[in-house]
């Protein structure tokens, strides 16, 4: 586990926790990784060299001013069930170093670690949706568990709620990435119950708390995908929204293996073309598994 002093300056580099209003913007991700690996960041030490520009140096040297209340924040976080993992934890899953530049550089992490190292499916799709997709969504909820994958999940309103809380009904286990704060999730019975049980972990890759916004809910789309060993979208509107902007990520950046239902309607106009594309289609009318990892055929979509 890394030491505390890494963290805190992941967290002053990236992040408004304790802000003050006479401090720059946040340090983006890339910028972070790069002083990293040219060795002008260890730990809360600032190093100058020549690859890091004298601005980005400036605004680092002002934004670490704040590690003894960051510190205190994380100790906060950790008295409530959270750890917090570093890319170079042996712990870090290693799917998300597929990211490259735009991989996270922490993650606050609660409940079941284990199900990082389980086989996991990451599942998206539309918020506003009709019933049939939302009848697919509950299907796929309800084939993951019973094939016992973990799924990956985001657990916004439409194909996320459906599919996720089908799936937690079958006592699957979930890895949740939210964008709302975590607290506000919690207030969920079946959540709750499902921490209290060991199927569910909670991962952030900003503050736990952190109210919800756009950026926030577009980044951690890539966090989720990259989180699974295949991903599945259940329904996309075409070249408009989060899960299409996600999963059209994915497929440029290759994640992890896209799959897509095949369907007609104005709720799947997106996943006509993602398939188009490049993503693979998906029959919920039989097993997930051997469609997604092998031993399955290879089917198109008509």
């Amino acid at each position: 586990m890394a030491g505390m002093e890494a963290i805190c300056a992941r967290l002053c580099l990236l992040t408004r926790a304790a802000w003050r209003e006479d401090l720059p913007a946040p340090l983006t991700r890339p910028m972070v990784r790069r002083m990293l690996r040219v060795g002008a960041l260890s730990d809360l030490t600032l190093r100058r060299t020549e690859e890091v520009r004298v601005e980005h140096y400036a605004r680092a040297e002002a934004l670490l001013s704040r590690a003894t209340e960051i510190y205190h924040q994380v100790e906060a976080a950790r008295a409530q069930g959270y750890d917090v993992l570093l890319p170079e934890d042996e712990a870090w899953p290693v799917n998300l170093h597929a990211l490259g530049a735009q991989m996270p550089q922490f993650l606050f992490v609660r409940g079941s670690r284990a199900l990082l190292t389980r086989r996991a499916v990451a599942v998206a799709g539309s918020r506003a949706i009709g019933d049939h997709a939302a009848k697919l969504a509950r299907t796929c909820g309800e084939s993951l568990a019973r094939e016992g994958l973990v799924m990956v999940c985001g657990g916004a309103w439409g194909v996320d709620a459906a599919a996720q809380r089908r799936f937690l009904d079958e006592d699957g286990s979930l890895i949740l990435v939210p964008a709302f704060p975590v607290g506000e999730l919690l207030r969920q019975t079946v959540l709750r119950d499902a921490l209290a049980q060991g199927r569910l972990l909670l991962v952030c890759d900003t503050w736990p708390e952190e109210p919800f916004s756009a950026p926030k809910a577009l980044s951690r789309n890539h966090t989720i995908y990259a989180l699974g060993d295949a991903a599945v979208v259940v329904a996309s509107r075409a070249e408009k929204g989060g899960t299409w902007s996600g999963a059209s990520a994915c497929l440029r950046g290759g994640y992890t293996p896209l799959f897509a239902l095949c369907e007609d309607g104005a709720d799947f106009e997106g996943n006509r073309l993602l398939l188009a594309r490049g993503a693979r289609p998906l029959d919920l009318r039989e097993p997930v598994s051997p469609q997604m990892f092998g031993n399955g055929e290879d089917r198109a979509c008509r």
